[in-house]
C-alpha cells in the first residue's frame, strides 16, 4: 500500500478464526492469589521448570524473555534480572520496545532458588538461565502444554493463561501499594499511561492515609494555632488581646 502496488490492504477483509480457545474469554486479566501462586509452584515438577515458574510470577517478564534471559543477565549483587533479549518464533530479538530494556528487582527467595539452579544447570552454547535438555532455548508451546498446564491440573487450579503470571506480578505490586511508575518500569511499559490504561481498575478507589496526610499538610499548622476559650475556638493573638 505504501509503495502503492495494490489499492487496498487485504487484511482488513480477514475473518478471525472461530476456533474454540483453550482458555475462557473471562480469563483474559485472571491473577492468581497469593495461597494459589503457592500451590501451582509446589505442584510444579523439575527444579528448572519451578525456578523458570517461580521467576515469571515474581518478576512479571514475559515468557520470551524468560526464554533467552542468559546467566550474565543475573546481577548477583543488586538482586536483579536485566531484560535484554526475547526469544521467539526460533530467533533472539531486541525487546519490543526501548522501555522493555529493563532491571527488574527480585526478593530473596527467588535469588536463592536461582543460585541454586545456576549450580545444577548444565552449560549450553548460549549460556542460557533455561535451556533445553538439547541446550536451546525452550520451545514455548511445550513449556506450556508439558509443564504449566498440568502443574495447574496438579494443583487443582482453573486453567488461565501464561501470560497472566505477569498481571498477577502487577497485581501485587498495586495491592502492597508501590508507586504506579515503578509499577511501569518493572513491567517495562513504554509509558505510565499503558501501566494505568491496564491495571488502573485494580488500583484502589479509596486511600484515606493519604487523605489524611493532605488534611494534616494543609491544615496542622492551623490547629497548632488554635486553641479552646470558653467553649469557642480562638487563635493565639486573640487570646493576646483578652
Amino acid at each position: 500500500i505504501r509503495k502503492r502496488l495494490i489499492d487496498f490492504n487485504p487484511l482488513d477483509v480477514v475473518e478471525k478464526p472461530k476456533g474454540r480457545s483453550r482458555y475462557k474469554s473471562s480469563d483474559e486479566m485472571d491473577i492468581f492469589r497469593p495461597d494459589e501462586i503457592r500451590r501451582f509452584l509446589n505442584n510444579v515438577e523439575g527444579q528448572k521448570y519451578e525456578t523458570f515458574f517461580t521467576l515469571a510470577v515474581m518478576s512479571g517478564a514475559r515468557q520470551g524473555e524468560l526464554i533467552g534471559l542468559q546467566w550474565p543477565d543475573v546481577d548477583w549483587y543488586n538482586s536483579q534480572i536485566h531484560i535484554k533479549r526475547t526469544f521467539q518464533h526460533g530467533r533472539f530479538y531486541d525487546p519490543k520496545s526501548a522501555t522493555s530494556k529493563r532491571k527488574i528487582d527480585l526478593g530473596p527467595t527467588v535469588m536463592n532458588k536461582l543460585k541454586k539452579w545456576r549450580m545444577a544447570c548444565p552449560p549450553n552454547e548460549f549460556d542460557l538461565v533455561f535451556p533445553s535438555d538439547t541446550g536451546t532455548p525452550l520451545d514455548n508451546n511445550n513449556l506450556v502444554q508439558r509443564h504449566y498446564e498440568p502443574a495447574l491440573r496438579r494443583a487443582g487450579l482453573r486453567r488461565i493463561k501464561f501470560h497472566c503470571l505477569r498481571h498477577t506480578f502487577a497485581s501485587l505490586l498495586i495491592d502492597q501499594g508501590e508507586h504506579p511508575k515503578y509499577i511501569q518500569n518493572q513491567m517495562g511499559h513504554s509509558s505510565i499511561n499503558v501501566t494505568m490504561d491496564t491495571y488502573g481498575h485494580l488500583m484502589s478507589t479509596v486511600n484515606q492515609d493519604s487523605a489524611r496526610r493532605l488534611d494534616g499538610v494543609i491544615f496542622e499548622e492551623e490547629k497548632e494555632g488554635n486553641f479552646e476559650s470558653g467553649g469557642q475556638m480562638v487563635t493565639k493573638g486573640e487570646n493576646e488581646k483578652c
